[in-house]
């Protein structure tokens, strides 16, 4: 399997070809962690506008609309699944109540997609989200995801955009927890993304 998982991909996809030369250029495109948020939702376009910089052809899917077996057939389509940043356990109760998450977790282990995320979908990969639980922007969504289980490819936790001065209320929650999650983090800067490949992995810095 391989996983590319970084804070802000706008910043670091051009890693991506570096690690996985041949991977393919089709990308099926996840926007839905940022559903529950209204305005300028500047951060999927960034990811999307990334990709087509550099000559990747953009495929999205709605998850509210699509079964196990669409998707199936859509990671089969594309060399990329790519899950944008926004709510961490709106991302995993949609997967879960769409039963897309079986679906996911076997493309990735089967290898049929490379997976890259940004931030949500980054974190959403770890075993345990207990550490973005505390975030009162998950609030209304914890609740949906009671054993606060992500996807269980990797058994370490993401904590993104740890330059990023927006962000140091959500970290400092993170940080008053770990005495009482037993959950290994990584802290990402927006410039870093960690290499996944089997069991080996591997941290990267533009």
């Amino acid at each position: 399997m391989k996983l590319f998982l970084a804070s802000s991909i706008d910043k670091t996809l051009p890693l991506l070809n570096k690690l996985a030369p041949g991977h393919g250029k089709n990308v099926l495109f996840v926007a839905n962690a940022a559903d529950p948020y209204t305005g300028d939702k500047f951060w999927v376009d960034s990811d999307r506008n990334a990709f087509k910089k550099l000559g990747y052809q953009i495929h999205e899917a709605d998850l509210r609309e699509t079964t196990p077996q669409q998707l199936e057939k859509l990671l089969k389509e594309n060399n990329i699944l790519h899950i944008c940043g926004g709510s961490v356990y709106y991302l995993a109760a949609l997967l879960a109540e769409k039963g897309l998450d079986k679906t996911v977790i076997n493309a990735i282990r089967n290898e049929t997609v490379v997976y890259t995320g940004t931030s949500a979908g980054s974190i959403i990969v770890s075993k345990n989200l207990k550490p973005f639980s505390y975030d009162q922007e998950e609030k209304e969504f914890v609740k949906k995801v009671s054993d606060h289980k992500g996807l269980e490819i990797i058994d370490f936790g993401i904590v993104p955009h740890c330059n990023n001065p927006d962000f140091i209320n959500e970290h400092q929650k993170i940080i008053e927890q770990m005495p009482n999650d037993a959950v290994p983090l990584f802290f990402l800067q927006d410039s870093q993304a960690i290499w996944v490949e089997d069991d080996c992995f591997k941290l990267l810095t533009v």
